[in-house]
């Protein structure tokens, strides 16, 4: 059996610190986002009166479904439920509210008419998206495309858009 020699063992170690540090980032960073989504619900109106369940609907990670599922158990919004529905592509998002399609699922966007479509990939607003996520400065922002919430039959109110950047 072979001993690790003292600079490997320290690279080893390293490398475990690096990547333990960059998995609590990243899931800060999804709490941040899954909150950004929910109070999203809050401040957007969508073309048809709630009567049921908010369904926020996730394409792409299980790693952010999971915290986004955490966040929102046991919250409601305007005395409705907020539910998550793991969704395979966007064609599936009929019956949600808000669609999040992570990094990994980028493609091009069609909006589907009543959904607050929301990503965290860099190209997603010119793809079509309506909300994009973005980090600068180490913290979560975003940006919205107001153009396509009005296609889409949403009404973003001023306070979201005060907090945003408006494209």
């Amino acid at each position: 059996m072979e001993t690790l020699r003292p600079g490997r063992a320290l690279t080893a170690v390293l490398l475990t610190l690096a990547l333990t540090a960059n998995a609590e980032e990243r899931t800060i960073e999804y709490q941040v986002k899954a909150a950004f989504l929910y109070n999203f619900l809050k401040f957007v109106d969508w073309p048809t009166a709630q009567d049921g369940p908010w369904v926020i609907g996730v394409v792409g990670s299980e790693g952010f479904a999971a915290i986004l599922n955490d966040t929102v158990r046991g919250k409601t919004v305007r005395g409705y439920p907020v539910t998550i529905k793991r969704l395979t592509d966007l064609a599936a998002a009929r019956g949600c509210q808000i669609v999040f399609v992570t990094t990994s699922e980028h493609a091009a966007v069609m909006v589907p008419p009543g959904v607050l479509t929301v990503g965290d990939d860099p190209r997603f607003v010119d793809a079509g998206g309506i909300v994009g996520f973005y980090l600068e400065d180490g913290k979560v922002h975003f940006e919205i495309r107001a153009e396509a919430a009005r296609a889409a039959g949403l009404h973003v109110s001023a306070q979201l858009l005060k907090l945003s950047r408006v494209r």
